[in-house]
């Protein structure tokens, strides 16, 4: 295991009880930390969340993509109870797409999932068509990306399916847009004006100018 992770988060792993899932996170744990991203496989939610809290001072404003995952692990309000400012950057706007920005707050972190990991450490997120969370000269300071065992796949192929299958009906539904996969809940490859897939962003190494760490989970999260 490469020395960028901690020995002690390795530690947690004895006695888990399903040998597959460890595997299989540590392993892209590993292909991660190779891709220069800060990495932190742990085996519970519980584990997650004590990680999510000591990387975020009480002075920082959480920026959030609502997400099933994050809902499930109850961090959001676990912030906000410790007194940390939070605000979504999910727009809901009755079925159509807000193309209002706002002001990114100084000292903020944005707290999100991923679509899909692969084995061999490339991120998969989808950008909704109109939705810009960050633009230039508006990056949070720090993020943080939640992924449960459900989310690492074996490629690149299967990543993007699961982007489409899975994440963009879902996301259609929280945001109440009219799209033919957030009715059927999967991918129809529709041609409508306002397809959530058609941008979808690859990450195969870590930014060099922001601080991005990827939390592992084993357990599943979210959808």
């Amino acid at each position: 295991m490469p020395s960028k992770i901690d020995d002690s988060i390795i530690e947690l792993w004895k006695g888990f009880r399903d040998n597959r899932v460890r595997e299989r996170i540590l392993t892209c744990a590993s292909a991660l930390a190779e891709r220069d991203f800060t990495v932190v496989p742990v085996p519970t939610a519980s584990e997650a969340n004590r990680c999510i809290l000591a990387q975020v001072p009480l002075h920082k404003t959480v920026l959030y993509w609502e997400a099933s995952t994050l809902e499930e692990l109850g961090i959001i309000s676990t912030l906000q109870a410790r007194g940390n400012a939070t605000r979504s950057v999910m727009p809901l706007a009755g079925g159509r797409m807000s193309r209002r920005r706002s002001r990114i707050p100084a000292r903020s972190m944005y707290l999100s999932t991923v679509c899909a990991v692969t084995m061999d450490g490339l991120l998969v997120k989808i950008e909704p068509e109109q939705v810009r969370v960050f633009g230039p000269g508006r990056t949070p300071e720090s993020i943080v990306l939640v992924a449960g065992s459900n989310h690492i796949v074996d490629n690149l192929d299967e990543a993007l399916r699961r982007a489409k299958d899975v994440c963009v009906p879902h996301c259609a539904q929280m945001m109440d847009i009219d799209v033919e996969c957030a009715h059927t809940g999967r991918c129809v490859e529709c041609a409508s004006p306002l397809a959530m897939c058609a941008v979808n962003t690859l990450v195969t190494r870590k930014p060099g100018a922001i601080d991005m760490t990827v939390i592992l989970i084993g357990e599943r999260l979210g959808h």
